[in-house]
């Protein structure tokens, strides 16, 4: 979710069709509805970044093995995709209050001299 706010807070609508792209990718990529070696070569090397595979992955551990070490690693990667994005995010709105108080300011300063 934080990567789909990242996309469209910064380019809008063209955001909006990336962030639509990513989400097919990462359905076929993913491996969560074919086996990863059924996929095309290109998807499969966007596979480990995918955040849908941390997902599956850790579903995968805990349904099948019980294996919470595993939840939890896959886990703290996503949690930290979503921090690194959020982050991107409000650094795009601070850059773009600097910028645009800046420009408020220098007009304030003209019209009072």
């Amino acid at each position: 979710m934080m990567i789909v706010q990242f996309l469209v807070t910064v380019f809008d609508n063209p955001g909006r069709f990336l962030a639509i792209l990513l989400l097919i990718a990462q359905l076929v990529g993913s491996a969560g509805t074919y086996p990863i070696e059924l996929v095309p070569g290109a998807l499969q090397s966007l596979h480990p970044w995918l955040p849908m595979t941390h997902a599956i992955r850790g579903l995968r551990a805990v349904i099948s093995s019980g294996d919470f070490l595993v939840m939890w690693k896959e886990a703290a990667i996503l949690l930290a995709t979503a921090a690194v994005f959020a982050l991107a995010t409000l650094v795009y709105f601070l850059l773009r209050y600097r910028r645009r108080y800046a420009v408020w300011r220098e007009t304030e300063t003209a019209a009072q001299t």
